[in-house]
């Protein structure tokens, strides 16, 4: 059923035609989704609904501008990653599937961007990790953090009276369930910045887009979360995620490694972009949105064009 739906999906990018002699019907993305769902099953974990995800990804289809005009099988594969993973599309903070322009192919198609708190429930999921933090240090908290041989002292107060001040640096602790404790050095804002200056998304000028020019101080908080996942044991489903974040995965069959069959965006000046310019949010349902990184993410118009 894949494999039909997949041949269907590339018939009607190159022109409606599936062998050449026959005339493939247009079919709406969200009737592919719903479609999808007992591939989906299949590919999730033990108690998880398809049902549940179809109903997000939806969502998802109406809240994100553009998504419904990506590449078909771009967003399939996006949700079937979330799917083996067990994550939320748009909810809880879990991951995103985000629209970017795609110049070489003339066409949009979806990048699923894992949230830092995808990421720590993929932690906690793992039985490995018992408690997992990202933390934000502004400039009048009382910070302190000393190395030593047989434990490490670490003092944050935040600010209680006045105001916290401008972001210094970001940190990550985490409490392994075998007793075990981890924590990264920090990260000074120009650090962090150094590394988004890095890793970020640019457009054909050269500027940073998508979450880490419009949701810094979240993408920082997920980076010290990977920081820190690199020193900690970590599970399968872990593994994948930290692979597949940030890539775009045209393979929809359930049993596919997600790491192993996701293309890593090359975003090249000039030829990837992603959206700019965002637009007013929708609204989402009032007890499952999430108001951290990003608050339902809404890529604007076009500028490649």
């Amino acid at each position: 059923m894949t494999r039909q739906l997949g041949d269907r999906v590339a018939a009607q990018r190159n022109g409606g035609t599936g062998n050449g002699r026959e005339v493939v019907p247009q079919e709406t993305l969200a009737k592919q989704i719903q479609r999808m769902a007992p591939e989906y099953q299949l590919a999730m974990p033990k108690g998880m609904e398809a049902t549940q995800l179809v109903r997000d990804a939806i969502t998802c289809l109406r809240t994100i501008r553009h998504l419904d005009q990506c590449d078909q099988t771009s967003v399939l594969g996006a949700l079937m990653t979330c799917a083996q993973l067990g994550l939320r599309p748009a909810v809880l903070g879990h991951a995103w599937p985000l629209p970017f322009w795609d110049n070489r192919d003339k066409c949009y198609k979806a990048q699923l961007v894992i949230g830092y708190k995808g990421f720590v429930e993929l932690g906690y999921r793992s039985g490995k990790v018992s408690a997992i933090t990202s933390r934000i240090v502004r400039v009048n908290d009382d910070f302190s953090l000393v190395y030593h041989a047989d434990r490490d002292e670490l003092i944050h107060k935040p600010v209680v009276d006045g105001l916290p001040g401008e972001i210094r640096c970001f940190y990550s602790t985490a409490r392994l369930t075998n007793g075990g404790y981890s924590v990264t050095e920090p990260y000074s804002i120009a650090r962090m910045e150094a590394h988004r200056e890095e890793h970020a998304p640019r457009n054909r000028d050269q500027a940073i887009t998508g979450p880490w020019r419009d949701n810094f101080p979240e993408m920082g908080q997920k980076t010290m979360i990977l920081v820190n996942y690199k020193l900690l044991p970590k599970s399968a489903e872990m593994a994948i995620a930290m692979e597949a974040d940030e890539g775009i995965r045209m393979n929809l069959e359930p049993e596919a490694n997600a790491a192993e069959v996701t293309e890593r965006a090359q975003v090249i000046p000039g030829q990837v972009e992603r959206e700019e310019n965002p637009g007013p949010a929708a609204a989402g349902p009032a007890d499952e949105g999430d108001p951290n990184f990003p608050p339902v993410p809404q890529p604007g118009e076009d500028t490649s064009r």
